[in-house]
């Protein structure tokens, strides 16, 4: 690049630096072109004075003079604000397109999160804290939380996270600043801050009390006053999702929650257009069911939903894998012997539990489990619609029920230890093809089964090892008509979160209508 200063070089001061560039060449970039040819006090100057994120805009320049650019995670967002704002290229925002979301994992937070803002072009401040909120548990498990610099945590921890307790984040500050007692013990004040101690429960406010590492601190909980206006409460976004067919495509969402009341009640048409990116709208929710071995895809704010077939359902498992597990080291499969004779077949099933993804394979005789498995372990799972068993996560326990009748606890922090557990006699009016399990992922005493063609829920308690009916869901009941008749089966009864923020549109739209 020529220094000398002359009428054919134009001066851009970006920040605190100062590049000299051919007009000629600069007026190949359309914002260029345009100040200059409408003869503008820059134009007349020769100067421009710009202000962009210092590495993004040193590499859009090398892509204007030399047609070659580095991208990296670091500046790849602010690489594609700078060319939007250019005007430059579409191919080279799809190039940034393709390589972040190629690339991205929660390693990559430190530097992803500076550069999102709400209106930024590859990736928005409202996508993101979706992702981080959905896989908030996930992501405080794996081994990169520990190495965050404190302005992720503290971003992070402000967010609606879906938690199931307060404690959660509680937890997971102290797991971190534990790390590096020394130098980080001096952030615990302002980090604690975010934990939202009005939501928390008596019981976890007691462990809080007895954590030694807090008690050394000198810090105590900070209560809210009575009639406080905190934020949402964020243990509430946990939901239990039921999806009836019509027999026209659509389908009904029937969301309840934690406690089956009643939240949302919507008919949802069929896109099979919607995009699959893990990184995804904050109006979106992926719901697994049929124990776990289906996903669903909802738009809260279109109207529509698509469903993973086989192939995008593996596909989806190996992105997580990529994003979340990856730096992490797989664990070997543990097997136990549930009863004797031959093992001739298997079925494998993908359960996510509250901290961890779990990969089950059931056969008569034996039961494994991978805690957060390889791609190579991913790629077992094959299309099965036998059902030969039904299972669900509730804290450490993986509950499994299978075609007998035969129900089992098996601890997944004990090597997968297990007991068989009478069904009483509820087996007897009992349909296995009909029915469902499910439960929260933690912080309950719960167990579900749903007979899809009653709709009577039976549950059984954690505490007390029983079973004992809960009740019937009924439906209002109204005239179809021809464009849509109803003929409601039930399809899935499953547990999802689903943020406060796409909830309130429901409600929302339901209000709008009654006007």
């Amino acid at each position: 690049m020529a220094l000398s200063e002359t009428d054919d070089q134009l001066t851009i001061v970006n920040r605190s630096l100062e590049y000299r560039i051919n007009k000629k060449l600069i007026r190949k970039v359309p914002y260029f072109e345009k100040m200059l040819n409408l003869g503008l006090k820059e134009s007349k100057e020769n100067k421009v004075v710009l202000d962009f994120e210092t590495k993004a805009f040193k590499s859009i320049l090398s892509w204007i003079e030399i047609g070659l650019i580095l991208i990296e995670m670091d500046c790849v967002i602010n690489i594609c604000i700078i060319a939007d704002y250019f005007g430059l290229s579409d191919c080279l925002i799809d190039d940034c397109f393709t390589y972040f979301h190629d690339n991205f994992s929660i390693e990559y937070l430190p530097v992803i999160i500076p550069q999102v803002t709400s209106t930024s072009k590859l990736i928005n401040s409202g996508t993101l804290n979706a992702f981080i909120c959905r896989y908030f548990n996930k992501i405080v498990n794996s081994p990169v939380w520990l190495h965050y610099p404190v302005e992720t945590i503290r971003y992070i921890c402000a967010l609606d996270l879906m938690i199931h307790s307060e404690y959660q984040v509680f937890d997971a500050i102290m797991h971190w600043a534990n790390f590096k007692a020394d130098s980080r013990k001096c952030y615990l004040k302002e980090l604690l801050k975010l934990v939202r101690f009005c939501h928390m429960e008596d019981k976890d406010l007691s462990k809080i009390k007895e954590n030694e590492f807090f008690r050394s601190s000198g810090l105590e909980p900070e209560l809210c006053k009575p009639n406080c206006n905190c934020n949402i409460d964020r243990t509430k976004q946990g939901c239990f999702v039921i999806i009836v067919e019509l027999s026209d495509k659509n389908l009904r969402f029937e969301i309840f929650d934690s406690d089956f009341r009643p939240l949302v009640n919507q008919v949802m048409q069929p896109d099979e257009s919607m995009p699959l990116f893990i990184l995804h709208n904050e109006h979106v929710s992926d719901i697994s069911f049929d124990s776990g071995r289906k996903i669903i895809r909802i738009d809260w704010k279109q109207n529509t939903y698509r469903l993973l077939d086989f192939s995008a359902y593996r596909s989806y498992h190996h992105v997580i894998h990529r994003c979340i597990y990856e730096a992490q080291q797989a664990s070997a499969n543990c097997c136990v012997q549930t009863d004797y004779g031959a093992s001739l077949e298997y079925e494998f099933s993908f359960l996510e539990a509250n901290e961890k993804c779990i990969l089950v394979r059931n056969d008569s005789c034996y039961f494994r489990g991978w805690k957060n498995p390889s791609t190579r372990y991913i790629n077992y799972l094959y299309d099965d619609n036998r059902h030969t068993y039904l299972a669900t996560i509730l804290d450490n326990i993986i509950y499994m029920l299978n075609g007998s009748f035969e129900f089992f606890q098996f601890n997944i922090d004990r090597d997968l230890e297990f007991k068989k557990i009478k069904l009483q006699s509820f087996e007897e009016n009992l349909k296995f093809s009909n029915l469902v399990l499910t439960s929260k992922q933690a912080n309950d005493d719960r167990v579900l089964l749903i007979d899809k063609t009653t709709k009577d829920v039976l549950c059984f308690n954690v505490s007390t090892q029983q079973w004992k009916p809960v009740g019937r869901i009924i439906d209002r009941k109204g005239k179809s008509t021809d464009s849509q008749k109803e003929s409601n089966v039930l399809k899935a009864f499953t547990f999802g979160f689903l943020s406060t923020d796409s909830i309130n549109l429901c409600l929302e739209r339901i209000l709008y209508a009654v006007k």
